[in-house]
């Protein structure tokens, strides 16, 4: 079945989109940064596999799923708002100017010439993000898209040959396609990636907590 071509959204759709976009990359690396931070715990005590673990397991694959979920969202073509509807218009003849003119207007405002030198730094590596999106892999979990893919479990996930690895990838690529199009459109450094490490770290030492303290029956419930 042949697609039928997505129209081209305007600078004033995109201004609308950055927002939710730049919020949806976030949830996504909030959640892959639980995700191995989570991992990464079970895997330093594996010697000894306390009840907290298994609950730690569970978990883990709820935000592997959280943050494929939240990935998709902002990646699915068929959506108003996504990276896909973005990289149409920033390929458009238009874009340039119109968005340079935006970056000038923003806080602080700036020449129109520093605008354009900016912007186009900014969609260029957008751009190359973008290409860099494994979409052989997406489309395996575009196989879940509508209300499917809020109610799968990560082993249906597996069955359809999403790994990992293909999560990580789409994760980062997104958290640099938000950064770049906030940048751009705002002037503001605001990078959804940076959310990955300071997520992971905090579950690391959470949960290798919780575990070592289950194992060595630390763990103590108030009556």
């Amino acid at each position: 079945m042949k697609r039928t071509a997505r129209p081209i959204p305007s600078i004033a759709d995109l201004v609308r989109m950055q927002p939710q976009l730049q919020s949806w990359a976030e949830m996504a690396a909030r959640a892959y940064g639980l995700y191995e931070g989570i991992n990464l715990a079970i895997k330093r005590s594996r010697d000894k596999w306390p009840a907290v673990a298994h609950h730690a397991s569970v978990f883990r694959d709820e935000m592997a799923l959280m943050a494929l979920i939240r990935s998709f969202a902002v990646m699915d073509r068929e959506a108003e708002i996504s990276f896909q509807a973005v990289n149409r218009y920033l390929l458009s003849e238009s874009a340039a100017e119109e968005v340079a003119a935006v970056y000038a207007d923003a806080e602080p405002p700036c020449s129109l010439a520093t605008a354009r030198a900016e912007t186009s730094a900014a969609a260029s590596r957008f751009v190359a993000a973008y290409n860099e999106t494994d979409f052989k892999a997406f489309g395996r979990i575009q196989s879940f898209r509508n209300n499917q893919i809020a109610h799968i479990s990560w082993p249906e996930a597996e069955a359809a040959k999403v790994t990992y690895a293909d999560l990580e990838k789409l994760v980062v690529g997104c958290c640099k396609m938000a950064g770049e199009l906030t940048l751009m459109l705002t002037g503001c450094n605001d990078w959804p990636e940076e959310l990955i490490e300071t997520n992971r770290e905090e579950a690391y030492r959470f949960w290798l907590s919780a575990i070592r303290a289950d194992a060595e029956n630390r763990l103590h419930v108030d009556a």
